[in-house]
């Protein structure tokens, strides 16, 4: 493993570098889900300033951990914190797994499970929230799975194919998250047995 930060089963989180710019290029231009939504850059130029800009700032306003396989450190997606509160301690969970044959087999569950004990535990943070654009049922069912809660919706937020759709909030406090915490892991482990 090089440089980790949290260590799980099969994926550990380290910090992403401007090396992971092409790759995450690639993966952009891979992307085959129509509803995925490009507030990331998506040229490698746009990436490593993305990147570098991420570890700029203090206190930071956003932290990137690139995903990557235990087994072979090979670099498969990344998760994040986004729009950091310092002082309310709150922060917008995302992640992304790129390539399309790691999808469905519990690696972005467990990612973001590291991401949620970092969050939580490292950086004590009190409450994070995700935004999921409504077609995308795949990122509501997952945030759910997680604990998180729908806690709204805002309606017409993006136009695209010349339709205004709405965007599900979701939210989950760090005393909840400690509580369901165990449960969580049971069932994570238990998935990666049968898929193991």
């Amino acid at each position: 493993m090089r440089n980790p930060i949290m260590v799980g089963q099969r994926v550990y989180l380290r910090p992403l570098e401007e090396g992971d710019a092409e790759l995450l290029a690639q993966f952009a231009a891979q992307e085959p889900e129509p509803f995925w939504e490009h507030r990331m850059p998506l040229s490698p130029i746009a990436f490593a300033s993305w990147i570098r800009d991420a570890y700029t700032k203090e206190p930071p306003e956003h932290i990137a951990f690139a995903v990557c396989l235990k087994e072979n450190d090979q670099f498969i997606g990344t998760v994040d914190l986004w729009s950091i509160d310092w002082v309310n301690r709150t922060a917008e969970t995302g992640s992304y797994i790129g390539p399309v044959e790691f999808r469905g087999k519990g690696y972005g569950p467990e990612a973001k499970h590291l991401l949620l004990e970092y969050a939580f535990d490292r950086i004590q943070l009190h409450m994070v929230y995700s935004c999921v654009w409504e077609p995308n049922f795949r990122s509501a069912a997952a945030v759910r799975r997680q604990g998180y809660r729908e806690a709204g919706r805002f309606k017409g937020m993006t136009r695209r194919d010349g339709r205004y759709r709405d965007w599900l909030m979701f939210d989950l406090l760090r005393d909840e998250w400690l509580a369901a915490r165990e449960e969580y892991r049971r069932r994570l482990a238990g998935r990666t047995e049968r898929e193991g």
